[in-house]
């Protein structure tokens, strides 16, 4: 994903492109032949707002309209391939691998291509390279120092790494799937096959490796777990880690089938990947080395180009044969990280950069880095940043140094997502109108949540702020209890690190249902700011009246202990609402949002959302005319939805689906576009060159049974 995205990102920058593809299909550890469901910050669902946008949002709007609703790897491959295919400025040499490195000087100039479906060799010259490779073996192989293995604690002081630095990894994985076949059907292993006997025999007693026949069954079924390899040399033993890991798919399925009730009596193996997925290799050494403190940190850097935010995930290097030893150990993340341009090249070759697994970063940081969304985001920046080399004839140290700025403006203008950072618009108007927009009234509970010594809620605000919240907690106890209610500022609506505590009520509940008053008064909160309210107990059965529902710009939490490290504690979020009422009422969803410079909700709404049934309309006026023949508009696409959600439900829910501009100038009314099936989260359209005095907005009809929002809108 890496290389797909740096691939397009660059040539659609304006640079002759060459993809070199060294299997037959895109797609990596997504594609077909490997199967791994594309995963990132938002952490297989339970953060809201994280999810990646750029060029994977628009691969996964190609990937909706052929229609893939089971996330079939077969069809992402194709989707890719023909996104690929469809570029002038690209080319792609699939079945074709790399080698050779020559150097001018400290410049990389050429590398040999050796095309087996062909049987052809080429050398290929370029001015700016960029291994996409995962391995980094062009890079290594040029001159680049990298590292492999684990460090130990004392490298960049990180309390997750190992005692001592050794050079073991995270395995690699294959995946199987099976099928129902309506009748028993038998399986008798092979002898060379390895046999568990009881689930104590897998990995972590299955705390860790649950295998449920469900995750086997979908297009890409599969056990991340069945893993093997990371006390091996991942590359130069590759072929041997492959076929141990035949080995162990079959183990497993025999364990499924022969050994204890698993349900599988009629369900028969339909088919096994052929190639590992490789979790960790050569770790480039760039300008910088993220580290896990970078990571648990919430790090902004000033120079960031993309971000992560799934969780530190690290897996003992004994694989599956890691029994009875815990699995994998790691750390939840309280929010999202920043990666630093400096993580991407090293000024030992200043033409080349690196992108995806293979970045600077600390065995501890990989954890979180490596997962695929996040890997398409630094492809995206590295592919930008070899479209700005072109533009000033320079190498990549320069951009790092000069043009840094610019280089983020352009991600950011591609509707990529960074924390922190801001995407100047141009032509803002002087005033703004919408007929509606949406108070911001959280849903009552539906069920009682118990309380695990802190619960939270948290919600933004808009320009007007809230005086004080009224919540309804139920204490099942027989005597009273006390409580306490805190007021936090947090860095985003799903930020609940304990960090900046504002105000706090001790309060006394009685036996029952309880409603209490917290009122800190009408100047304790900023505008377009986000914070969280969080009840502390000591008690056991008390209870917050909670609902799966969600309402925009709010996140639920919990605290959270004992998850991935014994030592950490802290509030995590949860998909849902507390209940909770605040007064006075008020919208943070003005269109006013429309202009803030950021493509998502985070420490305010950065998007209108109308209060009102559609058509809703939204009018933007300029003192001064301006000379305008283009607009660009981002609808929300539900950035709550994981990928997954969106595959099934093939649009994502609220999108807007009809809508029209118009022009409003001396009184006279024309038509700058209708479009009645949009189905994209960023629409461009030309008009004819004129001046613009007034533009309206009408959103006419949505998809599915969301809730419409505009995130920008540029006039250019």
């Amino acid at each position: 994903m890496a290389g797909v995205c740096a691939a397009l990102a660059a040539s659609r920058n304006g640079c002759r492109t060459l993809l070199v593809q060294d299997r037959p299909i895109p797609g990596g550890n997504a594609g077909s032949e490997i199967g791994v469901k594309i995963q990132g910050a938002d952490e297989l669902g339970h953060y809201r707002y994280a999810r990646e946008t750029g060029l994977l949002n628009e691969i996964f709007e190609r990937n909706s309209t052929f229609p893939n609703p089971f996330q079939s790897p077969s069809v992402l491959s194709l989707v890719l391939w023909e996104m690929l295919r469809t570029e002038p400025l690209l080319t792609v040499k699939y079945n074709c691998r790399a080698s050779n490195p020559c150097m001018n000087g400290k410049h990389l100039q050429t590398v040999t291509l050796r095309q087996d479906t062909t049987e052809k060799e080429m050398i290929v010259q370029g001015d700016i390279f960029i291994d996409c490779s995962g391995d980094g073996g062009i890079a290594a192989a040029a001159g680049v120092p990298f590292m492999l293995g684990r460090e130990d604690k004392k490298r960049f002081g990180e309390t997750l790494a190992s005692e001592q630095t050794d050079c073991f990894t995270m395995g690699s994985t294959i995946y199987f799937k099976i099928r129902d076949a309506g009748r028993p059907i038998p399986f008798q292993p092979p002898a060379w096959v390895p046999r568990f006997y009881s689930d104590n025999d897998l990995p972590g007693a299955l705390s860790d490796c649950p295998h449920s026949l469900s995750a086997l069954t979908g297009s890409s079924g599969g056990y991340w777990w069945i893993e093997y390899g990371g006390e091996m040399d991942p590359l130069a033993d590759a072929e041997v880690v492959r076929d141990k890991l035949f080995g162990y798919v079959m183990g497993v399925w025999d364990h499924i089938k022969n050994h204890g009730d698993h349900g599988a009596d009629n369900y028969v193996l339909e088919s096994i990947g052929c190639v590992p997925g490789r979790r960790e290799s050569r770790r480039l050494l760039g300008e910088y080395v993220l580290t896990q403190k970078d990571v648990e940190n919430c790090r902004i850097f000033t120079d960031a180009i993309a971000y992560g935010g799934w969780h530190i995930d690290l897996h003992n290097p004994k694989g599956i044969a890691a029994a009875p030893e815990r699995y994998w150990h790691g750390r939840l993340l309280p929010g999202r990280y920043t990666i630093p341009f400096r993580c991407l090249f090293s000024t030992k070759i200043p033409n080349l950069m690196f992108a995806g697994r293979n970045i600077s970063a600390s065995h501890v940081a990989l954890g979180s880095t490596r997962v695929m969304a996040t890997c398409a985001l630094i492809g995206q920046a590295a592919g930008t940043a070899a479209a700005l080399c072109k533009k000033y004839g320079c190498d990549v140290p320069q951009i790092s140094a000069e043009h840094i700025e610019e280089l983020q403006q352009q991600l950011l203008s591609g509707d990529c997502y960074l924390p922190g950072f801001i995407r100047k618009i141009i032509n803002k108007p002087d005033h703004i109108f919408a007929d509606s927009s949406l108070l911001l009234q959280l849903p009552p509970g539906e069920t009682l949540y118990e309380i695990p010594e802190m619960a939270a809620q948290s919600f933004i605000t808009g320009d007007i702020v809230p005086e004080r919240a009224v919540l309804t907690v139920v204490n099942r106890n027989s005597a009273p209890v006390e409580l306490t209610l805190q007021l936090y500022q947090s860095q985003s609506v799903d930020d609940f690190r304990t960090e900046h505590l504002l105000q706090e009520s001790v309060q006394m509940i009685q036996p029952g249902e309880n409603s209490l008053n917290f009122n800190w008064g009408y100047n304790a909160l900023k505008t377009n700011q986000s914070y969280f309210i969080a009840i502390k107990t000591t008690r056991e059965n008390i209870f917050w009246p909670y609902t799966s529902t969600e309402f925009p710009g709010t996140q639920a939490g919990k605290l959270e202990g004992q998850v991935f490290e014994p030592e950490i504690r802290f509030i995590r979020r949860i998909r849902g609402s507390f209940d909770m009422r605040l007064e006075p009422l008020f919208s943070p969803f003005t269109p006013k949002q429309i202009f803030s410079g950021v493509n998502r909700t985070e420490n305010s709404a950065n998007v209108w959302i109308p209060g009102a049934d559609l058509p809703q309309s939204v009018i933007f006026t300029w003192d001064t005319p301006i000379f305008a023949e283009s607009m660009e508009i981002i609808f929300d696409n539900c950035l709550d939805w994981t990928w997954a959600q969106w595959c099934a439900e093939i649009i994502p829910s609220g999108l807007v689906k009809q809508f029209k501009v118009v022009s409003i100038y001396e009184g006279k009314e024309s038509l700058l576009a209708v479009i009645a099936d949009n189905r994209n989260r960023v629409v461009k359209f030309k008009f004819a060159p004129q001046e613009l005095k007034t533009v309206k907005i009408t959103i006419e009809s949505i998809h599915g049974t969301g809730r419409p929002g505009i995130v920008s809108l540029v006039v250019g």
